[in-house]
């Protein structure tokens, strides 16, 4: 079976220069970790990848000429307030490239957790372009959502990473769950807008700060499908999880407190489930995390594992092949 085109997601976990305080400690730690991430994606070969965790703009930029300027195609999408954002390289042109950043009119619109404090917007923006395969149309939104660690109000010196008491704990959890909430109902509605009425096949990819379970990984798969051989209304905007598809052991993204989580996913739109597939991550060097951020600075291999799905596309366009 020849597998034609394929996509990748990985968080790579800060993607800094040496010295910067959330980058590298060393040059030599920073040269390590480039060489890593390129010789991983080079063997992976995507036709496409969307980065989480992109720090330093040159830092992309040096990416990209690490992967022998396979990639010519690039996007970066709008940073946080610690400059992290998500990134998209292609060897495929983009026809088109939207940054998906305000809430859109239809979804939470104006989000109140926190008296004075409305968000209106992703805190890190998604992005979304468009590539052609053959005939096909193919939109690719990278996004990353809220972080399920949790910071407190500043005390004037950064932010806090410990609750004064119980009850702040579990305020700030709340509101960090209705932020994701916001920023999942954004970009589910973005969905809703981009494929309502035409073929367009769709792949939504990135850290979800949440398991495959997870409301807000639900609902960005649009309406649930009772079967996949039969038609409906919902397969304009519907989009299928292929973390199914993932081998046995290999069926996680991150060691979390020596918890194996699934929070990284590859979700695709209805026409993608009738191809030959395969998808896996690369999770062999992966070691496990704690809330700690301090000490991952001496590590040169991120703490996600890569996710990849590559498909056997059809020349003339992919189309519903259902009974």
């Amino acid at each position: 079976m020849v597998f034609n085109f394929a996509v990748m997601t990985w968080n790579i976990e800060n993607l800094f220069p040496a010295g910067h305080s959330d980058g590298p400690k060393t040059q030599a730690i920073y040269d390590a970790k480039m060489v890593y991430l390129a010789d991983k994606i080079l063997a992976i070969a995507p036709e496409v990848v969307a980065f989480q965790e992109i720090g330093d703009p040159a830092s992309f930029a040096e990416l990209q000429t690490h992967l022998r300027n396979l990639f010519a195609h690039a996007a970066l999408g709008r940073p946080d307030g610690r400059g992290i954002r998500v990134g998209i390289l292609s060897r495929l042109p983009f026809q088109q490239v939207a940054h998906v950043d305000t809430f859109p009119v239809g979804s939470l619109t104006k989000i109140d957790p926190d008296p004075g404090s409305v968000i209106k917007a992703m805190g890190r923006g998604a992005l979304h372009v468009e590539v052609r395969w053959g005939t096909s149309k193919i939109h690719v939104v990278a996004l990353h959502l809220k972080s399920k660690l949790i910071s407190y109000p500043s005390t004037g010196s950064g932010p806090r990473f410990s609750p004064r008491d119980e009850n702040e704990r579990a305020r700030e959890t709340a509101i960090a769950l209705i932020k994701r909430t916001g920023e999942a109902t954004a970009v589910r509605v973005y969905l809703n807008n981009l494929l309502t009425g035409n073929d367009d096949s769709a792949i939504l990819m990135g850290d979800l700060n949440d398991e495959t379970d997870a409301l807000t990984t639900q609902m960005l798969l649009g309406p649930f499908d009772g079967s996949l051989k039969r038609q409906d209304k919902g397969d304009d905007v519907r989009l299928y999880n292929l973390a199914a598809d993932l081998p046995p052991g290999r069926n996680f993204s991150r060691i979390y407190k020596k918890s194996y989580e699934l929070i990284d996913h590859i979700m695709v739109s209805h026409d993608l489930m009738f191809v030959p597939r395969q998808v896996d991550a690369f999770t062999a060097d992966i070691n496990p995390i704690d809330e700690s951020r301090a000490n991952r600075r001496d590590e040169f291999v991120p703490d996600h594992a890569p996710l990849y799905a590559r498909f056997e596309l059809p020349s003339g366009g992919v189309r519903f092949l259902g009974g």
